[in-house]
């Protein structure tokens, strides 16, 4: 246990800030969703409008995530983030007053997404290597709680305000840290506890090996069975909890403010996965591939519930606990997994890499949604939820009996 009070200090000042500079990108690329039902409602918009407006926010925000992972091992975070923080903002704030204008919607939401893609892996390869490993995933715990309260924060902001104010608001937000960001870790670096590249030796190992050699190592700490959670769980943290409120509507039938008030208490809820992980993970020994297998089970019991069961309230509690258990196996990847690359020296692309497939598959399947409900029925459309559940749980089977080297 480390006592240092300084070490502590530092590590909860640099968790802070990162965990609010992500909690303002939350709001920020949860607002569409939360005021889809009044949009739609008005009768200007379809749900296949925006579920085209929010898979091209996916499928920038993945592409972006590739680049700027690989980037934000060259560039200091204090550079990339306050960047795409300010510049999100920008976009963000026009977007509700050319919304009517096809074109120049989608760029506008698209180039958000790409802006906001350049917060996460940066962010992660700051923590990782300016932070006591004994703190590393606890700030890491923390951004990943600020992503979940996120939803729920956009929730009441639409509750409450007209869906084009939803948007100010969340603009305001980001462009305050991206201020803070610059401010503060320029402060941080001319006192040296935040150093780019503080790892110098793995970053020299890393760029004396191979592109293949660099894939080789990754491979070994088997990026390809965290490339699979990061599809699966991406799927039902992005693409399934965007359409909640149109589910809540349409489905259960609740009127979409109700919608979007319900929708605002289920991902409270869920906001509190990160401590759901936390006891499964103990439970389990800090072992992560049978806390993977658990919750990926779990979550597919659930979905089985959400199918089973008509009754609204109890619906939604289901579809709540069937996300969370997702949600559990996407924060094991992302604070838990992710962190433990550093020595690899390539942290943020790799994390860029793993957020960028989890994305196109978020984008693939937002779309696929929208059209599935009216084909197919929101009923089948949850099988098919459960069955990626499934698939996560079968991919884990064979690592739950090797032993640990």
């Amino acid at each position: 246990m480390i006592t240092d009070k300084k070490v502590r200090t530092e590590a909860i000042l640099i968790g802070s800030l990162c965990a609010i500079s992500y909690l303002a990108v939350y709001v920020a690329r949860n607002v569409l969703s939360t005021v889809t039902p009044v949009m739609v409602e008005n009768g200007e918009f379809t749900k296949e409008y925006i579920g085209n407006i929010s898979s091209l926010f996916f499928i920038f925000y993945a592409i972006g995530q590739l680049l700027n992972g690989f980037l934000g091992d060259k560039i200091k975070a204090r550079y990339m983030m306050s960047a795409g923080l300010l510049l999100a903002a920008v976009v963000n704030f026009i977007f509700p007053y050319i919304v009517v204008t096809r074109a120049a919607a989608k760029a506008a939401y698209g180039l958000t997404g790409f802006f906001l893609s350049m917060i996460y892996a940066p962010m992660t390869k700051v923590v990782a290597e300016n932070t006591h490993p004994e703190y590393t995933t606890r700030c890491s715990l923390g951004y990943s709680l600020a992503s979940y309260v996120g939803s729920p924060v956009a929730g009441a902001l639409a509750a409450i305000m007209a869906w084009q104010s939803v948007f100010t608001v969340s603009s305001i937000a980001l462009a305050v840290m991206s201020v803070a960001c610059f401010t503060v870790f320029l402060h941080l670096e001319k006192k040296g506890v935040i150093v780019h590249n503080r790892y110098k030796k793995f970053k020299d190992v890393y760029e004396k090996r191979s592109f293949f050699g660099n894939i080789s190592v990754l491979v070994k700490r088997r990026i390809l069975l965290f490339s699979l959670v990061s599809v699966l769980t991406g799927v039902v943290r992005t693409a399934v909890v965007f359409w909640l409120p149109t589910y809540f509507s349409e489905h259960l039938g609740f009127p979409p403010r109700t919608a979007a008030a319900v929708f605002t208490i289920a991902t409270l809820l869920i906001s509190l996965t990160v401590f759901l992980t936390v006891a499964v993970y103990k439970l389990f020994r800090s072992n992560m591939d049978l806390t993977l297998f658990a919750t990926f089970t779990l979550s597919a019991l659930f979905f089985l519930g959400v199918f089973l069961i008509k009754q609204p309230i109890l619906n939604v509690f289901m579809i709540v606990m069937a996300v969370m258990c997702a949600n559990s196996a996407a924060t094991v990847l992302w604070s838990m997994y992710c962190p433990t690359l550093k020595d690899t020296g390539i942290v943020s692309a790799a994390t860029g890499f793993l957020v960028f497939i989890g994305y196109i598959a978020s984008s693939l399947s937002s779309t696929l949604f929208a059209n599935a409900v009216d084909s197919i029925g929101w009923g089948n459309l949850i099988i098919v939820w459960m069955g990626l559940m499934i698939l996560g749980s079968l991919a884990m089977v064979p690592y739950l009996f090797k032993k640990k080297a």
